[in-house]
């Protein structure tokens, strides 16, 4: 259980979120937020790496030798195997929760540019209603800008939007309200397209299923798991078309 939290730091926090959040200060034009952010990079994965030790002696080994020629210094001793065991600082627990709102935000951007196809290189404009936390999503408008894709000349956060915007995505996670307008996040027309082809699959598929369960022979004599199977196929389609109806519904309205 150590072993996999400690796992899940490295790869679900540190790799996934800090290193990629500390790319806009580490290629920004603030020589001291560079400085701080290389600083903070290293003592995280050197204590990690401590942590991970009994673990994996010999590549932790390796890696923390690596990094006390490149980055270390007479305190970090000859060996991990002989450094002390890292000790558990103060908690923020305010800044945590600023964070884990920025980093669901991105994830909710993230997750709606791919369900709309979105290019990976297309910036996107947005507005977010971030409330209490206008200020922290403000401090780290680069980081949203760099991580979601976004188009920092249409990017507002507000405490509240006087007016939602019509037409446009809304994405709601934490108490953070996140709108991004369609005309900025899809080509209208190949986005229609792209659904109504999706559609006639999905349509063809029905067809298959509702036929082959309307086969009473099948019924009778397929088994009982194979006849639901086919049934859950079927229900899951119709959910499918149902909403790509609605997406095509509201396509058709701007």
């Amino acid at each position: 259980e150590a072993g996999r939290q400690i796992y899940d730091f490295l790869w679900g926090e540190f790799a996934d979120w800090y290193i990629e959040i500390s790319k806009v200060r580490l290629y920004g034009d603030d020589p001291t937020a560079a400085a701080t952010a290389r600083r903070v990079l290293v003592t995280v994965l050197e204590q990690a790496l401590r942590l991970l030790h009994p673990f994996m002696p010999f590549v932790t080994e390796t890696i923390w030798q690596s990094l006390k020629r490149a980055w270390g210094d007479e305190r970090w001793g000859d060996s991990i195997m002989i450094a002390p065991w890292p000790a558990a600082g103060a908690t923020d627990a305010e800044a945590e929760r600023q964070m884990a709102s920025i980093m669901d935000v991105v994830r909710a951007i993230r997750n709606a540019r791919a369900e709309y196809d979105v290019e990976p290189a297309r910036r996107i404009p947005a507005l977010i209603a971030a409330g209490d936390l206008t200020a922290a999503f403000q401090a780290e408008r680069a980081s949203l800008v760099s991580l979601a894709r976004l188009d920092d000349a249409r990017l507002t956060i507000a405490p509240e939007l006087a007016e939602k915007p019509a037409k446009a995505l809304a994405l709601v996670t934490g108490g953070v309200e996140v709108y991004l307008p369609l005309a900025g996040l899809v080509d209208l027309e190949r986005e229609q397209a792209r659904l109504s082809k999706e559609l006639e699959a999905v349509e063809a598929d029905i067809a298959r299923a509702a036929g082959l369960l309307a086969n009473e022979r099948f019924v009778a004599k397929a088994p009982a798991e194979v006849v639901q199977k086919e049934r859950d196929k079927l229900a899951a389609a119709e959910e499918r078309k149902a909403a790509l109806a609605a997406r095509l519904e509201m396509l058709a309205g701007m």
